[in-house]
């Protein structure tokens, strides 16, 4: 009886989930240390999102799906309780100098929902109902973003109303610090969508026109072409130009890997990604852009030289970075534009390293086909230029999900 209770409401949950994933509708808690300067600062501010909410709904259902499982857990071995004693050891020491200890206990918890989040589509991604339920979520959630998007691109301002409650911000092109372009000599609003900055958004649909192009499990032709063509308008439309250089890179990539012999489709192919990549360089965004990377970058290294061992924290960048001089607005004050830094910064070199190194160790087991290798290098790439996949919600939380169901796919031997 409880079996199939679990059968039924584990995918329409997994489709609301999916569905919702790229809203951002939560509920703000600002706290002093939520503020810089005077101001209050969103990253900083603990947040309690509607998808944490379906989060922990569908860890619940799965925690007791497996509680026979934990009978069977066997003691680790001495070398895997001596690592896990050592990480113990530097996450005390990160917590004990952390700049904001109610920060680094809101991080830690989002840290451990995201291994939650892979570890629950390890196990259940590979499912027939849950893989159809998950898909199925992605492409009309994908819908209304593109149609969100849309709309804010040409009236140049957002629709708020409804929208509200997916997380639109209210917002237009004559608003402060929002994110604009030009083209021939005409201004106009980067859409926004549901998400925090149009990068972000075009990095999200990016991985998941990169993971939908290499399932071979998707069956429905029509589902497909949909999403993948859907997700590519709004990486497009996202006016992001590292985004646009993956998208052409991934496609080259898949293109040549599988091997198509097809000599028109070869030229057809590499002049629409000579031309995407003129259109997107002949866009201009942010004149300052570049410098504020730089800034951003230079501030992280000045830091890391001061907190070498324990860093400065987890969730506690931007109070480290805010000694510095401000050279922009202060709506610029973001993390450092890199997600290796921002981690090294945050944990210290130690922890980093324990951290990297298992990574590495985890992808050389792995023998990384196209359906593997595509998203990891999406991620490797956007992320040496930006910090949403581990600073911003919607991002935060497709990250562990995808790859979830990737390794659930490698193990199972179906990529």
């Amino acid at each position: 009886m409880y079996s199939r209770f679990v059968r039924t409401v584990l995918p329409i949950g997994v489709f609301i989930f999916s569905f919702l994933l790229s809203t951002q509708l939560g509920k703000h808690f600002f706290f002093p240390f939520s503020y810089l300067s005077g101001i209050r600062i969103d990253y900083l501010a603990p947040t309690l999102y509607l998808t944490d909410i379906l989060s922990i709904f569908l860890l619940v259902i799965f925690l007791f799906q497996h509680m026979k499982d934990v009978k069977k857990l066997r003691l680790p071995s001495k070398k895997i309780a001596l690592l896990f004693f050592a990480v113990l050891l530097l996450l005390g020491a990160n917590y004990v100098s952390a700049l904001s200890k109610p920060l680094w206990v809101y991080r830690f918890a989002r840290v451990l929902e995201a291994v939650l989040l892979f570890y629950f589509f390890r196990k259940n991604g590979d499912k027939r109902r849950v893989f159809s339920s998950f898909v199925l979520g992605l492409f009309f959630g994908t819908l209304v973003q593109l149609a969100l998007s849309i709309s804010q691109l040409s009236l140049r301002h957002s629709l708020q109303g409804l929208w509200y409650f997916f997380g639109e911000r209210q917002f237009s092109i004559f608003t402060p610090g929002i994110a604009k372009a030009r083209m021939l000599g005409v201004e106009f609003l980067r859409p926004y969508g549901t998400f925090s900055h149009p990068n972000s958004m075009g990095g999200f649909y990016l991985l998941i026109y990169t993971f939908i192009l290499t399932q071979k499990k998707i069956t429905n032709v029509f589902l497909k072409i949909a999403l993948l063509s859907f997700s590519s308008i709004l990486v497009l439309v996202s006016f992001s130009r590292t985004a646009v250089v993956v998208y052409v890179l991934i496609n080259l990539i898949y293109f040549f890997g599988k091997n198509i012999d097809c000599r028109p489709c070869t030229v057809s192919k590499i002049f629409l990604s000579l031309f995407l990549l003129l259109l997107v360089f002949n866009i201009k965004g942010d004149q300052f852009s570049f410098q504020k990377r730089l800034t951003f970058l230079d501030n992280s290294i000045e830091i890391i030289k001061t907190h070498p061992l324990t860093g400065v924290g987890m969730g506690s960048y931007l109070i480290a970075q805010n000694k510095f001089p401000q050279h922009y607005s202060i709506f610029f004050e973001q993390p450092v534009h890199n997600i290796f830094f921002l981690i090294v910064t945050e944990l210290g070199l130690p922890l980093s390293a324990l951290l990297f190194g298992f990574m590495y160790k985890f992808l050389r087991l792995l023998k990384l086909k196209l359906p593997f290798f595509l998203p990891l290098l999406c991620v490797l790439i956007t992320g040496s230029i930006d910090h949403y996949w581990i600073t911003l919600q919607q991002n935060a939380l497709l990250l562990p999900v995808i790859f979830g169901i990737l390794y659930v796919q490698y193990e199972k031997k179906t990529l």
